[in-house]
């Protein structure tokens, strides 16, 4: 059963002015997450991993998904490609941990031996029926943007960029791509993956939560852009005397990445449904969500530059250290969210005026949710 009333989410689906929150139960009930896995991730394109985290053939890492075994692999012929570990002899899973490096550039079952190519095909199958043609591996599709690696578990899903409608314009158009990763950072966050995606949506909290980004970007100054179901955006801009989001508000030798018109603004955008994007003048930062529990999401920061960033050895610090406190910022806010909707009989009852982003999100989630009741229904 569908632990949500069907008049809670018509009433997220009303415009603006007369919506209501999500129902308290999205962000606590184990089985809304269990919905959320059959009508949302499981035909989304889903970013998993990060070309810099396989930098040889036969590198491996494990993709975040729940209950999937997926892991995506650099093959023999230096391409990406995501397979189900799971063997197809009696179901032993092939790659234990959350990265590994393959030996002989083959994957091979602990149990019995049956060997697999990087691309799930099968190599090998000792002590097979004579006769019998045992299956390889089953592959999914994989897609690649700004080295972001994109897995869809659906076979007949739109291609990433039809599902994305284009895009977020900015991120077609940035100088010196491909860019390089030179940042990355896990954290586990104790709250539902909504309330992470919620808190981006939004700046109101600049003022209370982030007073060293609202010094650089105030929340007044921030406009949300809603232009299509796949992704949704924002921009605010960034005071006179900054030339971007930092410690010290100042370039500091790193390449411009942003185009003309960019420059001067931040462009953020949410990639339904967990990949989040921020564009500043002189560096990409995204973030990767994966929802582990019904109150614990990890969060994957990377920061791109562009390459001379790094080869000409210029100092990054004045980044890092602006994020590092600014995401442990967002973090503590967002669990203690968690906490107060955990209270018996708590719910959220309204949006502010500045929160139609946020607004846009949960509509998105609403109506999957809505498709489920439908589809619950019918069966």
């Amino acid at each position: 059963m569908v632990p949500l009333e069907r008049d809670s989410l018509l009433a997220v689906l009303r415009p603006f002015e007369e919506a209501t929150p999500l129902p308290r139960a999205a962000f606590l009930d184990p089985r809304i997450l269990e919905i959320e896995d059959e009508t949302i991730f499981s035909s989304s394109w889903i970013p998993v991993a990060h070309e810099a985290d396989l930098a040889r053939p036969g590198g491996w890492v494990r993709s975040p998904l729940r209950d999937e075994n997926i892991v995506v692999v650099k093959t023999a012929d230096l391409e990406v490609a995501a397979v189900r570990a799971v063997c197809t002899h009696r179901g032993t899973l092939l790659c234990d941990g959350p990265e590994g490096q393959l030996d002989s550039l083959e994957i091979v079952c602990p149990y019995h031996g049956w060997r697999y190519a990087t691309d799930g095909a099968l190599l090998a199958a000792p002590g097979a029926r004579p006769g019998s043609l045992p299956p390889g591996l089953a592959r999914l599709r994989t897609e690649t943007r700004h080295g972001v690696i994109f897995v869809n578990l659906e076979k007949t899903a739109a291609s990433l960029r039809e599902s994305w409608d284009g895009g977020p314009p900015w991120l077609e158009r940035l100088h010196g791509a491909p860019l390089c990763r030179v940042r990355r950072s896990d954290s586990e966050v104790a709250a539902n993956w909504k309330i992470v995606v919620g808190n981006f949506q939004e700046s109101h909290h600049f003022a209370s939560v982030h007073p060293s980004l609202e010094g650089k970007t105030p929340w007044r100054d921030s406009a949300s852009v809603v232009v299509s179901d796949a992704w949704l955006g924002g921009v605010m801009d960034l005071l006179p005397g900054f030339s971007t989001v930092s410690e010290s508000g100042e370039l500091q030798g790193r390449p411009v990445i942003a185009a003309v018109e960019d420059r001067g603004r931040i462009h953020d955008a949410h990639v339904f449904p967990l990949w989040l994007t921020s564009l500043q003048p002189d560096y990409l930062l995204t973030y990767r969500l994966a929802p582990l529990d019904v109150d614990r999401t990890l969060v994957v920061a990377e920061i791109h530059m562009h390459p001379s960033a790094l080869a000409r050895g210029i100092d990054l610090e004045d980044v890092f250290t602006f994020w590092d406190r600014t995401n442990a910022e967002d973090r503590a806010i967002c669990e203690l969210q968690q906490r107060g909707l955990s209270g018996r009989g708590e719910r959220p009852v309204t949006y502010a005026a500045s929160e139609d982003g946020l607004h846009a999100f949960e509509k998105l989630v609403a109506a999957r949710y809505l498709q489920a009741l439908d589809e619950r229904r019918a069966t």
